[in-house]
C-alpha cells in the first residue's frame, strides 16, 4: 500500500507546478504515441479456447470487455502469435480516445517491473517521471486500464 506524500512534499510540488497530472498524462500520451501508428495493423482473429471452431475479432471483444464490469481479460497464445503487437495497438487506440479525467491506459511490460505484485502502477508512473504526489493523486482519484504484457516472462507464480 502506498503511503500518502507528506504535506511538505505536496506543497513543494504545488510551488514547483508539478501537481498538474493532466499535463503529465498528456506528456505520457505523446511519449507512448511517438513512432506508433505508421505500420499497417490488422486486428487479429481469436478463439475462445484451443478447441473452439468459431473465431471472432479480438479488438471488438476487448472493446466489449472495456464497457463491462468485468475486471480481467486474458489473452493467451503461442510465441509470435501477436499478443504484444495487439497490446501496443490497443494502447494506441485507448490513448487516441483518452478524455480528460477518463480511464488512463498503462502499458506495462511486466518483466521490467521489479516487484509487480506491490509496485505495478506506481513503478510504471515513476518510469514516466510522475512525482510521488501525482502518483498518489492518480491512484486515489482515477481509474486505469492496465495492459500487462510479458506475464509469462515475469516469473510470477501467483495472480497479480
Amino acid at each position: 500500500m502506498t503511503t500518502p506524500p507528506s504535506m511538505e512534499s505536496l506543497l513543494l510540488d504545488c510551488v514547483q507546478n508539478k501537481s498538474d497530472v493532466e499535463t503529465s498524462l498528456r506528456q505520457l500520451k505523446l511519449e507512448r504515441l511517438k513512432g506508433q501508428g505508421g505500420d499497417v495493423y490488422i486486428s487479429p482473429r481469436a478463439k475462445a479456447s484451443q478447441r473452439a471452431t468459431d473465431d471472432f475479432d479480438l479488438t471488438s471483444k476487448v472493446q466489449e470487455f472495456l464497457t463491462s464490469d468485468r475486471k480481467v481479460f486474458l489473452i493467451l497464445g503461442d510465441s509470435g502469435a501477436g499478443k504484444s503487437t495487439f497490446n501496443r495497438a490497443l494502447e494506441v487506440s485507448l490513448w487516441d480516445n483518452y478524455k480528460i479525467s477518463g480511464r488512463i491506459p498503462l502499458f506495462i511490460h511486466l518483466p521490467a517491473i521489479e516487484k509487480p505484485e506491490r509496485d505495478l502502477i506506481a513503478g510504471r508512473l515513476r518510469k514516466a517521471s510522475f512525482t510521488e504526489s501525482q502518483i498518489f493523486e492518480l491512484k486515489s482519484h482515477r481509474e486505469f486500464i492496465l495492459i500487462c504484457d510479458g506475464y509469462d516472462e515475469s516469473q510470477q507464480t501467483r495472480n497479480l
